[in-house]
Order: C-alpha cells, then sequence, then structure tokens
C-alpha cells in the first residue's frame, strides 16, 4: 500500500478540522431553528443551507488553497455538497421519520454520512491540487 503523500495528508487533516467546525454551525442552526419551532424535518435542510455557505469560504480558502476563482470553485461545490447532503438528509429521514428518533440523535448519526463523499468530491474534483 503506497504511503499518503504529504499533501494529502495536509488536506486530509485540514479537512477533518475543518469539518468539525462545520458541523458545529450546522448542529447550531439546527438547535436554533428547533428552538424557534421549526419541524426536524424542514430545520435540517436549513441548517444545512447556513453551514453551506461557511463551509464553501473555509474549505476554499483554508482546506484546499484553491486559486481559481470563486465562481468556478462555487459551481462545481454545489452539485458535489448537494449529493453528500441528499445522503445525509435520506439518513436523517429514516433515522427520524421512520425509526421515530428523537431529533438530536437523527443529526448524529447522519452526521458521518457526508465526510466521505465531500472530501471525495472536494479533493478530486472540486479542488483539484494545483501543478506547482
Amino acid at each position: 500500500m503506497p504511503a499518503m503523500s504529504p499533501e494529502l495528508r495536509r488536506r486530509l487533516l485540514r479537512f477533518t478540522l475543518a469539518g468539525l467546525l462545520i458541523t458545529g454551525v450546522d448542529y447550531a442552526a439546527f438547535r436554533a431553528l428547533l428552538l424557534a419551532g421549526l419541524d426536524p424535518t424542514y430545520a435540517r435542510p436549513v441548517a444545512f443551507a447556513a453551514a453551506f455557505i461557511f463551509s464553501f469560504g473555509l474549505h476554499r480558502v483554508w482546506t484546499f488553497g484553491s486559486d481559481r476563482s470563486w465562481c468556478a470553485d462555487f459551481l462545481r461545490y454545489l452539485p458535489a455538497r448537494a449529493i453528500g447532503f441528499l445522503l445525509a438528509y435520506l439518513v436523517f429521514l429514516l433515522a427520524h421519520d421512520v425509526l421515530r428518533l428523537g431529533p438530536d440523535l437523527s443529526f448524529l448519526i447522519q452526521a458521518p454520512v457526508q465526510p466521505v463523499a465531500n472530501f471525495l468530491f472536494a479533493h478530486r474534483w472540486v479542488f483539484p491540487a494545483q501543478a506547482p
């Protein structure tokens, strides 16, 4: 098995740290929407949208250090993150609406679904490593 390149290791570490912060923003928005009386089924996509904006900027600048135009990056980031979110949202709906688990536990169960898909899309397609 080949060793992980220093660039991939750096990206993966930064992605993990950024992801923890983004998940915190996502969960805080989710809880705030629940406290405001929004149904969890609707609060989940709204909270994702709030975290999405934060995550795009953080990943573009810090995690992957893109030097392309923000518009070019955004046009790739949007569908890549939408796919990751839809997978996680299906898990959330299954946990919350089918299994009748609480909103916090449903959020916790779906939280690990997005990162794998998001990193693979971001690393390979949205923010590919730039040639020196």
